[in-house]
């Protein structure tokens, strides 16, 4: 399943992503991944969180970001939830891309049995196609 929280900035998307990433540690039973471009959220998420900063690695594109998190769950099969914070600010892709990705990382998600929560700053209307992953 994959979850997307979208809205302008500043509206409390990352507060609420922290707060379900921590949630789901308590009443989970696998690992939890927290994805960021920085380290800000890092401090409010539970120490069991395994955080991740993407900024350490070098990766740019939307298809080398999706080959990054398919790393992380081949290195660990039993991640339960992933929690990727401002997806556009973490990597840099067009709405087409973006649309895309989603459409692959569903697929991943069901192929894995993997909950994916995604936050997105978005100013004007969100793509119809994204809409169904929409909180």
């Amino acid at each position: 399943m994959v979850t997307l929280i979208a809205g302008k900035k500043g509206s409390g998307k990352t507060k609420d992503i922290v707060k379900k990433a921590n949630e789901a540690l308590e009443s989970g039973k696998g690992n939890m991944i927290f994805i960021d471009d920085d380290k800000r959220a890092m401090y409010d998420l539970h120490h069991d969180v395994r955080f991740v900063d993407l900024s350490e690695f070098p990766v740019k594109s939307s298809c080398e970001f999706l080959g990054f998190i398919c790393g992380l769950i081949s290195n660990d099969y039993d991640i339960e939830k992933i929690f990727v914070d401002s997806i556009m600010n973490t990597v840099k892709m067009t709405e087409e891309e973006l649309v895309e990705w989603f459409n692959r990382i569903e697929e991943v998600a069901k192929k894995y049995e993997i909950e994916f929560v995604v936050t997105l700053n978005f100013e004007s209307d969100l793509p119809e196609a994204l809409n169904r992953f929409k909180k």
